[in-house]
């Protein structure tokens, strides 16, 4: 088409020579054929159109008058091309009605008008925190070191008359900074209330044993020096490493831990015991189990198994998927494995052994503990008869000098006085178990705390232990961060008054319970126990479970859970017939569908098998593949008021099991999916069901209702609740506009009430 132009415009100007510019052949003169290309033909030529494509006018550079936004402005004339206005606004929308950043603040009271903030912050993002103390990193004059607000951020002064531990001090020492003691023991036995002990920076293997009492007013404190990095470690380097065959190596070490606690790490990273199938994603997570067909208590059918697996051990996780168990194998026979006998008529073996099959499956196993097993990255054998452990790294190479490690002990930390704190170290390999009364384990990081199998003859579904293990009561948890885990990050026992009284908060926990039992990021049964602003992530079964009397659970941010196991929730709990006077409120319980070889019964909150007395409140639960609310069995007087259900597999559910279910208000809550409870058990008042967000911003987390959303002034006051109420009426689910965007985790923003 261009060339046709171009020869149309040729012609056109020979036959203008040929007319107008006259005279015989003999006085022609030679003249240069210029072409101008004009594409679209709108008179502009395409060197200056700017649209040389689209026909257009001179006034618009050659381009046509367009109108992006539909709202009569034309392009050309609109400071907000892209956004519906009006001209009297040079097309942009009256500035009282715009929101740029869809937080709910209107862009004339928004001091971040381009980022998402709530109001308390005037429209801005959340200052970012990287020490977890509260102190935003621009304010913080210790923005790495974990500090106090008192003194910008970083760490309170060390006292005048603190005692010194050095990795270079001396137990002949009188303990001064300039004269430090060697070893806690020492420390610790001339402590008395009041005193600080101040342990410099390094390595240590001692074990930090406090057997001193502080008092209330006098409490005796262990910290790590400020500024300073002092490791706790429950690990040893082993060396001498020769090669076995192929990419194994080994060496000769006694592991004196046994079966369910020896442990090897590589670079500091825990290795996977020798096992079929192999960890081939390095995901401890997804457990690339094999699928069975069939079995019963003492036997597991199944295909393609390797030979020689007598005296190791198999993992074994039902087709419920509620809980795993392991057991020795006893012998082996083509496509059999016998293992230590399971009643199948008891829990929890009853739903989760061989012989039930739900899900078009028998459930799923994995074999581990023997040499021959030993065939891939990052796998380890350890022979207790010739104390030789073997290993394969990463790369298949032999391992460097210093960079393999062995469990030696199981925890780093026990207090067993009272009123004693511990603050601010870096446990790695080992635990913090608390036996006195009134502890306080602070700021600290734990890493791979007490890494262990289950107990390999359990029958109850759980194992009493943890990263963290507190048998006493009043004990206080708070600000740590806690990684890598096979059990429960959290665990306050709840037996014969221990754990009464205690307070886990603004802890960051994230990636526990990989062996996929009946454990959790916290765990406690105790009560009188608050567990509030703690942020947890990545967790194989519940995050959550608190049974327990009288407590709270309250703006705690929890996700990414079941990653393993399946009939289980974000917050987890049982009941019996007690009415529990525990409340729940204004959590964050997210993100979490189930595995993919289970039916998706992953709830945000579940009130399990006969819980009672209950007060469920201002809690936002989204992106779940179960209930939002799942309510089990004789489930009686509980109470459901403004909670939030965005994107749940239903809103409500319950198994009542020939139970009587009764006296339970369900008020003004919204979901996104279909249904209440609609029984006489559930009384309901003033819920939403809309498919269609009526929020400002549901994908991107934020839950405030819309100004001209369908929740606003729609609930019923609610006689003897305290809520705060901006309008007519109250609103229904979790936010109400006008007041606090509050928010959970370990800097959350505290509602208003």
């Amino acid at each position: 088409m261009l060339l046709k132009k171009q020869i149309a415009l040729s012609l056109f100007s020979l036959v203008i020579l040929c007319g107008c510019g006259g005279g015989s052949g003999s006085t022609a003169k030679d003249e240069t054929d210029t072409t101008i290309e004009d594409t679209d033909m709108d008179g502009i030529a395409d060197a200056q159109d700017a649209c040389p494509n689209e026909a257009g006018i001179s006034a618009n550079n050659g381009c046509p008058d367009k109108d992006t936004d539909q709202d009569t402005v034309i392009d050309r004339l609109d400071n907000c091309p892209n956004e519906a206005g009006n001209a009297d606004n040079q097309g942009c929308p009256v500035i009282a009605q715009k929101d740029t950043d869809s937080d709910g603040i209107m862009d004339e009271d928004d001091a971040c008008v381009e980022q998402k903030g709530p109001e308390s912050l005037a429209g801005c993002p959340y200052p970012k925190d990287d020490d977890y103390d509260g102190v935003a990193n621009t304010d913080d004059n210790c923005p790495q070191v974990k500090g106090v607000a008192e003194h910008q951020g970083c760490p309170a002064p060390e006292p005048d008359t603190a005692y010194y531990v050095s990795l270079q001090g001396d137990d002949a020492n009188d303990g001064s900074k300039e004269n430090p003691f060697k070893t806690f023991a020492k420390a610790q036995s001339v402590m008395q209330p009041g005193d600080t002990c101040i342990v410099r920076g390094g390595v240590y293997h001692e074990v930090l044993k406090i057997d001193a009492n502080g008092t209330e007013q006098a409490p005796i404190l262990f910290q790590a020096a400020n500024g300073e990095d002092v490791y706790l470690k429950g690990t040893q380097t082993v060396n001498n490493w020769q090669l076995h065959e192929g990419r194994i190596y080994k060496t000769q070490v006694k592991m004196s831990l046994g079966d369910t606690h020896n442990q090897v790490y590589h670079q500091g990273k825990i290795m996977d015991l020798a096992r079929w199938p192999n960890n081939t994603d390095d995901d401890r997570f997804t457990i690339d189990a094999h699928p069975i067909d069939g079995g019963d208590g003492s036997v597991i059918e199944a295909s393609g198994l390797p030979d020689n697996l007598t005296d190791g051990y198999v993992w074994y996780l039902g087709a419920h998927s509620g809980t795993s168990w392991t057991r020795k194998i006893t012998d082996q026979q083509p496509g059999k494995l016998y293992y230590q006998a399971i009643d199948i008529n008891k829990w929890p073996f009853s739903p989760h052994n061989p012989s039930i099959y739900r899900n078009e499956n028998y459930g799923r196993l994995y074999v581990f503990g023997k040499l021959n097993l030993l065939d891939h990255a990052n796998e380890w054998f350890y022979d207790a008869q010739t104390e030789t452990l073997y290993l394969q790294t990463a790369n298949g190479e032999k391992p460097a000098d210093d960079t393999v490690e062995i469990a030696t002990q199981k925890d780093a930390i026990i207090i067993n006085g009272e009123h004693v704190e511990v603050r601010a170290f870096k446990v790695f390999g080992a635990g913090i178990v608390v036996n006195g009364n009134y502890a306080k384990v602070t700021d600290n990081i734990i890493t791979h705390g007490r890494e262990r199998l289950d107990e390999l003859d359990n029958t109850d579904a759980q194992v009493g232990d943890g990263s963290i293990l507190v048998s006493a009561h009043h004990a206080t948890i708070a600000g740590n961060i806690l990684e890598h885990g096979s059990l429960v990050a959290i665990n306050i026992l709840g037996w014969g008054g221990k754990g009464v009284g205690s307070i886990v908060k603004n802890n960051v926990i994230r990636y526990f319970n990989s062996v996929g039992i009946h454990a959790s990021a916290i765990r406690t049964g105790a009560d009188n126990v608050k567990i509030l602003k703690n942020t947890i992530s990545h967790f194989g079964r519940d995050g959550i479970f608190y049974p327990g009397q009288n407590g709270e659970i309250a703006y705690n941010d929890v996700s990414h859970g079941m990653l393993i196991n399946n009939d289980g929730g974000v917050f987890y709990t049982v009941g019996n017939n007690d009415l529990k006077n525990t409340s729940i409120h204004h959590n964050w319980f997210h993100d979490s569908y189930g595995p993919d070889y289970a039916d998706g019964r992953a709830a945000g909150i579940y009130l399990d098998n006969n819980s009672k007395g209950y007060l469920v409140h201002h809690n936002v639960v989204w992106n779940v593949t179960w209930s939002g609310l799942q309510l089990n069995w004789a489930i009686w007087q509980n109470d459901m008021y403004h909670n939030t259900l965005w994107n749940p597999g239903n809103a409500m559910d319950a198994w009542v099991n020939g139970y009587e279910q009764k006296d339970n208000r369900v008020w003004n809550n919204y979901s996104s999916k279909a249904d209440w409870l609609k029984t006489a058990a559930y009384d309901l008042q003033n819920n939403i069901i809309d498919s269609e967000s009526p929020f400002m911003d549901a994908e991107g987390g934020n839950f405030m209702p819309k100004p001209d959303s369908v929740l606003i002034d729609a609930a019923m006051d609610i006689s003897g609740f305290a809520k705060n109420v901006v309008g007519e009426a109250p609103d229904v689910g979790a936010y109400e506009r006008g007041s606090v965007q509050w928010t959970a985790g370990v800097h959350a923003i505290i509602d208003q009430e």
